[in-house]
């Protein structure tokens, strides 16, 4: 039986020879290959490379020598720029994607599986970023890499090629066609848990937000939030995991300096070393501004941490927030960024006319989050854990804003900024309540009587607030409904009542 004919080897070897990637062509064999004079379509060039000995072919020898040189290499290192060594011949610390494209030269059905094996030993592992490392791999780049340096690589960190065994069992490697795994109950049992920045409150991957009305102050507790980040302290009492912190910061630019020098003031003793700030102009909705922030990102070293983007709706102006269509192009590049850069990508963002609605905007983004803080008040003022994957939804804890002098401007008016203290009278505050529609009734109830001169309203000016909200009911029997919501707030203790001349007046608890 013939394998290749002379002509095609002689055509094949020219074509590398010449220093072009070989295509798929076809060419006319006969014998026992299949019937005589019927064409073969097929890539030739990693074949041809292993024909010549360029490369080795896939083997269980081949496997097992690649995965035992993977051992001496540490697949915890920084993503580096897909080279094992320097122009000067100088080792790269960094060298993971090179790695990735090296295994990718030899064009073996099992080698997508190896990688990812190797690459999985790291903690700071990503599907998302590990398809796109590997689906960069360019094999007609002029000065590509090849397994060559990894094995070199893997000499100079003490492998030595004689003590790997000829033969690996791998049956453990996933079909080169098999894109779904089927997990057994004890398979998902010994999947590792969520990894979390802030334990029981951020995860350490994924999209999240904080989120509420104009002055909430939502920014101050997100700064304090990523500072605890940066620095690994303790947060409301919550066990914190070091991140590096990248800070887009699109909206009040003037006062993002005020507010970090007031933080620094308040924790003298805590430096943010690897918190870094955005000042340029971003737009969440054009692929290219997204692609561009994740390359900066990974080039000053801060992947696999958190980016913060302050606010949503200065990342995409033109963006019409209630739009499935617009919110699903913002949700579709939120998840790229993160895939590109690991980790954790947190927005802040507003709440509508309404606050009982919560986000502003589609309800597709609160679908897409991992975890959604809601911050809450004017005067006593709380953040909730709205929604959190793996952790206790409804924690509430209170807060204060504290006034940090920061010194006097050129007129000799005094610069102040705000730092976040926690306000431990919330201890004793009565809890929301758990129904969706009763908070938001209460949420509603909060709203009106905060605009009030003396935070009391009549019951059938509540009632009227109410009924404004219950879109979804009959207009026909939406009056009846809020009057039963107010009630049920009443009895529960989140609201008191008196008459006065024949009138109900109400009243936060």
């Amino acid at each position: 039986m013939k394998n290749i004919t002379q002509d095609m080897l002689e055509t094949l070897i020219q074509k590398l020879q010449s220093g072009r990637q070989p295509v798929a062509s076809q060419t006319k064999m006969s014998g026992e290959m299949g019937i005589p004079g019927a064409p073969i379509n097929a890539p030739m060039d990693a074949m041809t490379l292993a024909l010549m000995g360029k490369i080795e072919s896939e083997s269980p020898a081949e496997i097992a020598k690649l995965i035992n040189a993977l051992s001496l290499l540490s697949s915890d290192v920084g993503y580096g720029s897909g080279r094992f060594y320097d122009s000067s011949g100088s080792p790269e610390p960094e060298y993971w994607l090179a790695g990735i494209w090296a295994i990718a030269s030899l064009n073996w059905p099992s080698g997508k599986d190896i990688a990812r094996k190797w690459s999985e030993q790291s903690d700071r592992y990503t599907e998302g970023g590990f398809e796109k490392a590997w689906g960069s791999y360019n094999p007609a780049h002029t000065n590509g890499i090849g397994i060559g340096s990894l094995y070199k690589r893997a000499k100079e960190l003490g492998w030595n090629q004689v003590d790997v065994q000829p033969q690996v069992n791998t049956a453990n490697l996933a079909p080169p066609t098999q894109r779904f795994t089927l997990l057994g109950i004890n398979d998902l049992a010994a999947l590792p848990p969520t990894k979390h920045l802030v334990k029981g409150i951020l995860p350490s991957s994924g999209l999240a937000a904080i989120y509420g009305p104009s002055g909430s102050g939502k920014t101050f507790l997100a700064l304090d939030l990523i500072m605890a980040i940066a620095c690994q302290s303790d947060w409301f009492g919550h066990k914190v995991k070091n991140a590096p912190v990248t800070y887009v910061g699109l909206e009040g630019k003037g006062g993002i300096n005020n507010r970090i020098q007031a933080w620094c003031i308040k924790n003298p003793s805590l430096t943010p070393s690897n918190f870094k700030i955005i000042l340029d102009n971003f737009d969440l909705m054009k692929a290219s501004n997204v692609d561009e922030l994740a390359k900066a990102i990974i080039a000053a070293q801060m992947y696999q941490g958190v980016i913060v983007i302050d606010t949503l709706n200065q990342a995409s102006p033109a963006a019409d927030e209630n739009s499935s269509q617009d919110m699903g192009v913002i949700i579709k590049h939120l998840k790229l960024l993160q895939e590109m850069t690991g980790g954790l990508v947190l927005i802040i963002h507003h709440t509508g006319k309404n606050t009982s609605q919560g986000l502003r905007g589609h309800s597709s983004l609160k679908a897409a989050l991992d975890a959604n803080i809601e911050v809450v008040g004017a005067d006593k003022r709380s953040w909730l854990l709205e929604k959190s994957k793996d952790g206790e939804d409804g924690k509430c804890f209170g807060f204060r804003l504290e006034v940090q002098n920061l010194g006097a401007d050129s007129d000799g008016d005094p610069i102040t900024s705000c730092t976040v203290e926690r306000d431990h009278s919330a201890i004793l505050s009565k809890p929301e309540p758990s129904g969706k529609v009763q908070k938001a009734a209460l949420k509603t109830i909060k709203q009106a009587l905060s605009s009030t001169p003396n935070k009391r309203m009549t019951v059938e000016a509540g009632v009227s607030e109410i009924a404004k909200t219950l879109t979804t009911i009959a207009s026909n029997r939406r009056t009846n409904r809020a009057r039963q919501l107010l009630g049920n707030l009443s009895a529960d203790g989140h609201l008191s009542s008196e008459l006065v001349n024949d009138e109900g007046w109400i009243w936060l608890a």
